[in-house]
């Protein structure tokens, strides 16, 4: 669902109101902002979306990330399965945190990971005092660029 107040100002409805005169429905604004999305988003000389940029170019855009499966090995060791904007879904094995905020019980964490072809990749979580991950964030994931 999308965040109305950030893509409707006071008076859209009346201002694009549909040829019979009616209000567009939330459908037809789901379809005006994906359609104004799809024209932000970076694509490759081929007219392909590049899903290797962190987009540095459109702060607007955020890629859609879908997690497949997840595996915990103990501690923070974790393994997600993921696919980026559709992409073949992938497997990022995180092993190493950084501890980033302590709120006594639970700490904030960003974790570190890399996939099958050496991509390094980031990820804030929570951790349990005694070292047992609590949560992740698979919104935050980000590739490293090197």
């Amino acid at each position: 669902m999308i965040k109305l107040k950030k893509l409707l100002k006071e008076g859209h409805a009346w201002e694009n109101r549909n040829e019979n005169g009616s209000l567009p429905t939330l459908e037809d604004v789901q379809a005006a902002y994906n359609q104004s999305k799809t024209n932000e988003v970076l694509k490759d000389k081929d007219g392909n979306v590049r899903t290797d940029l962190k987009y540095k170019d459109n702060k607007n855009y955020q890629p859609r990330i879908e997690l497949k499966n997840s595996k915990s090995g103990g501690g923070t060791n974790l393994t997600i399965t993921v696919s980026i904007d559709g992409s073949k879904p992938f497997d990022i094995e995180f092993d190493e945190h950084e501890e980033t905020d302590d709120h006594g019980y639970e700490k904030a964490i960003w974790m570190f990971g890399t996939d099958d072809g050496g991509n390094e990749w980031g990820m804030e979580g929570s951790m349990a005092f005694h070292g047992e991950l609590e949560s992740y964030e698979i919104d935050t994931l980000e590739k490293e660029e090197n």
